[in-house]
C-alpha cells in the first residue's frame, strides 16, 4: 500500500530541472549492457519481446489496455473503425466500433470503455455491442479507478467522474481550480496507483506563432521547419483520498508530461515529450512520493520514449522509438524496449524481429505479464 505520508507537489521540483535546454549528464546506457541484471531479461539472454499478432492489413492503433483478468484490447481502425480483442494473447477476434477511438480501457473485468470525438462509449458484452454513455466533443482519456468509480478527461479543463459504473457523468469541480485559459487547457493524463493516491496531467497550450503539426517534430518530414519547443503551462492534480480531494499545482516547463506512473512502493516515473523542436525528443524523471524529491534520470536524442511501466524496487520498463534518419522517407522508427533495476543504469531488451512504428503502448502488473503494442497494429509479449 501507499503510505499516507506520502507529500504531493512532485511537479515543482520536477520544472526545476525542465526550464531549459541543458546537456545531459551520461546515463551509460550502452556502456552499462550486460552489467545489470534485470527481471525482464531471460537468464538464457534469448530474446525477451516476442510478436504475438501482426495484422494483415494495416491498422492505425490508438490506444491499448490490459484488463485485470488478462483480456487485451487494441483500439483503431484500417478503413473503419475496430478493435481487437484476446484472451491470451495468441488468438485474436476482431470488432467493428462506431466512431474512431481515441482512448480505451476496461471498467472491471466486463465493460470496456472508449472515447471519441462523440463522447464516451461503453460495451457490456466484450464490444460486440456499444452505447453512447455521455456525449462530449473534446475528450482525451477515459480511465477507471474500479469497475465504479472512474474518470474522462479533456479540453476546456473537462474532467468528469462517474461513482456508478458510467451511468451518470459530473463534472469534477478540482478541473477549474488552475488559473489557466480553458479555450487553451486540456487534461491528458490520469493514474492511480491506488484506489486512493491518484493523479492528472494537464497542459496548457497558448496560440503561438511558426509552424507546427499533428506529429511530433522528430516525425515531420519538414521539421527542419518546426517552430521551437517553447514553455507551457504544466499542470498536475493530486488526490491522496480517492478523489475526495484534489490538489493542484503550475508549472512553466517545456514540453508536456504525457505519462505519470508510480509503483506501489512511492516510487514512479514521469514522462515529458517534446512536440515542436527540441534538443531531445523526451525525458524521463524519478519520483519519490515518500521524500517528494524527483530528478532526471533518462533521456537520449535516439530514444523517444511513448510509454514507461514502474514496479516495486526500482524496475522499470520504457518503449521507445528511435527517431527516422529521414522522416521524407518514412515517418517511422525502430522499435526499442529499455529497462532498469535503479532508475539509473539502463539496458536495451532484444527484439525477436527488427520492428518500424510511430508511437508505443504498453501494458502489464508483473514482470511476467508485460504486453506491448504499436501504432501499426503489432503486438508483443515479454517472454522473458
Amino acid at each position: 500500500m501507499v503510505p499516507e505520508s506520502f507529500q504531493p507537489g512532485f511537479s515543482l521540483q520536477l520544472s526545476a530541472g525542465s526550464f531549459c535546454p541543458m546537456k545531459s549528464r551520461s546515463l551509460s546506457r550502452r556502456a552499462a549492457a550486460g552489467l545489470l541484471v534485470s527481471p525482464f531479461l531471460s537468464a538464457a539472454g534469448q530474446p525477451a519481446w516476442m510478436v504475438v499478432h501482426q495484422p494483415s492489413r494495416p491498422v492505425t492503433v490508438a490506444d491499448f489496455a490490459r484488463s485485470g483478468n488478462g483480456f487485451l484490447a487494441a483500439a483503431g481502425r484500417e478503413e473503419k473503425p475496430l478493435i481487437l480483442l484476446s484472451k491470451d494473447g495468441k488468438a485474436w477476434t476482431t470488432h467493428p466500433l462506431p466512431d474512431p477511438p481515441i482512448s480505451l480501457c476496461f471498467a472491471g473485468e466486463q465493460d470496456l470503455w472508449f472515447a471519441s470525438r462523440s463522447g464516451l462509449w461503453r460495451s457490456s458484452d466484450m464490444a460486440q455491442t456499444w452505447k453512447l454513455q455521455y456525449r462530449h466533443e473534446s475528450l482525451t482519456r477515459v480511465y477507471f479507478v474500479t469497475a465504479d468509480h472512474g474518470y474522462a478527461l479533456g479540453g476546456n479543463k473537462t474532467i468528469v467522474e462517474t461513482a456508478d459504473g458510467g451511468r451518470t457523468w459530473n463534472p469534477l469541480p478540482a478541473a477549474a481550480g488552475p488559473t489557466t485559459n480553458a479555450e487553451y487547457t486540456t487534461y491528458h493524463w490520469i493514474d492511480f496507483v491506488t484506489p486512493r493516491a491518484g493523479m492528472i496531467t494537464g497542459v496548457s497550450h497558448p496560440p503561438r506563432t511558426g509552424r507546427t503539426g499533428p506529429l511530433p517534430a522528430w516525425r515531420d518530414p519538414q521539421r527542419d521547419l518546426r517552430r521551437p519547443e517553447w514553455p507551457s503551462a504544466s499542470i498536475t492534480l493530486e488526490t491522496r483520498d480517492g478523489g475526495a480531494t484534489w490538489k493542484h499545482s503550475t508549472t512553466s516547463l517545456f514540453g508536456s508530461i504525457t505519462r505519470v506512473r508510480y509503483a506501489r512502493d512511492g516510487r514512479g516515473l514521469a514522462l515529458i515529450e517534446f512536440h515542436d523542436a527540441f534538443e531531445y525528443p523526451g525525458e524521463i524523471f524519478s519520483i519519490d512520493l515518500r521524500t517528494g524529491r524527483s530528478g532526471r534520470v533518462f533521456r537520449e536524442k535516439d530514444r523517444a520514449v511513448t510509454d514507461l511501466l514502474v514496479f516495486p524496487g526500482g524496475h522499470a520498463v520504457l518503449a521507445a522509438i528511435e527517431p527516422p534518419p529521414d522522416p521524407r522517407e518514412s515517418t517511422l522508427g525502430a522499435v526499442h524496449f529499455l529497462t532498469t533495476d535503479d532508475f539509473s543504469n539502463w539496458k536495451e531488451m532484444p527484439l525477436d524481429t527488427p520492428l518500424q512504428a510511430g508511437r508505443l503502448w504498453l501494458a502489464g502488473d508483473t514482470p511476467a505479464s508485460l504486453w506491448a503494442a504499436s501504432d501499426t497494429g503489432t503486438i508483443l509479449r515479454f517472454a522473458g
